[in-house]
C-alpha cells in the first residue's frame, strides 16, 4: 500500500514538473521558406537571427519565458495551432488562415506583397497588357490579385521554392518579374531599372493557439504593444534593411 502511494505521488509530482516547464516556455515555430531577412541559419540549419527571430525572442524575453522554435512546414502551421503543438506563430495574418477559433495580436507591422519587374509595370492594369509574362512566385503560395492574369495567360507562374529563388531567376534574366514580401525584397538588391507592383497590404500579427490561456494571450499583447510604443519594432526592422556594405560583402 505505501508503495501505491509512494507512486502516485511521484506520478503527481512529475506531472506538475512537466506542466510548470510548459508554462515557462513559449513555443513557436519556423520554416525553410521564413528567408532572409525574417530568418537567418546557422551551420546546423537553426535560427540564429532575423525579424521573426528578433521579435518572438523580445517577447519571450519580456515575460521571462524560455522561446522554443519549431521546425514546422508553412502549411501544417494552422493545424499545429490548432492542435496546441505550438502556442503562436507571429508571422500571420487573418486572411490567410481558415479557423475561426485562432486568438490574434494586435498589429505588429505591415508588409505589402510587390510584383518587381523589368518591363516597366506599375499597376495591375499594365498586365492586361502583355501576355505570357513569366513571373517568379513561391511554391504553395496564392496570389489573388495574380489569379485572374494566370487564368487569361496573360502572366505565368513560375515556381520557385522561396522568393530568393525567383530573385536569382530574375537577375538572371530567366524570367521578367517575381513576386514577394517588401521586407525581403527590401533586402535583396534592386536596381533602377526595377518597376513595382504592389499585389496587397498585408498586417503582420501573432496567431495565438485556441488552447492557449486568456492570461497569456493578454500578457503577450501587452508586451507587443510596448515593443511598438518604445519604437523596439521599428529598430528591429531596421536592423535588416538592406546596405550598401551588405551588398558589397555579398557580391564578394
Amino acid at each position: 500500500m505505501k508503495n501505491y502511494f509512494f507512486y502516485i505521488m511521484l506520478s503527481l509530482s512529475l506531472l506538475a514538473d512537466k506542466t510548470l516547464a510548459s508554462e515557462q516556455k513559449l513555443r513557436t515555430s519556423y520554416y525553410q521558406q521564413n528567408i532572409a531577412p525574417q530568418l537567418f541559419f546557422d551551420n546546423n540549419g537553426q535560427p540564429s537571427s532575423g525579424i521573426l527571430f528578433d521579435i518572438t525572442h523580445a517577447i519571450a524575453d519580456r515575460l521571462n519565458l524560455e522561446l522554443e522554435m519549431l521546425a514546422i512546414p508553412r502549411k501544417r502551421i494552422e493545424s499545429a495551432l490548432l492542435n496546441n503543438l505550438i502556442d503562436l506563430c507571429c508571422v500571420a495574418n487573418p486572411k490567410w488562415y481558415r479557423a475561426n477559433t485562432l486568438q490574434w495580436s494586435g498589429v505588429i507591422y505591415q508588409n505589402a506583397t510587390l510584383l518587381i519587374n523589368n518591363q516597366g509595370l506599375k499597376s495591375l492594369d499594365d498586365l492586361k497588357r502583355v501576355s505570357e509574362l513569366k513571373i517568379g512566385t513561391t511554391l504553395g503560395y496564392v496570389y489573388p490579385a495574380l489569379t485572374p492574369f494566370f487564368d487569361n495567360n496573360h502572366v505565368l507562374p513560375i515556381a520557385s521554392l522561396t522568393p530568393e529563388g525567383s530573385y536569382k531567376k530574375y537577375r538572371s534574366q530567366h524570367i521578367s518579374g517575381f513576386v514577394g514580401s517588401a521586407i525581403e525584397i527590401d533586402y535583396f538588391f534592386k536596381s533602377n531599372h526595377d518597376s513595382t507592383i504592389t499585389l496587397s497590404e498585408d498586417n503582420i500579427h501573432c496567431a495565438f493557439s485556441p488552447s492557449l490561456a486568456s492570461t497569456r494571450v493578454k500578457a503577450i499583447n501587452q508586451v507587443i504593444e510596448q515593443l511598438k510604443s518604445s519604437g523596439e519594432i521599428t529598430k528591429i526592422l531596421n536592423r535588416y534593411k538592406m546596405t550598401l556594405t551588405r551588398l558589397v560583402n555579398s557580391i564578394k
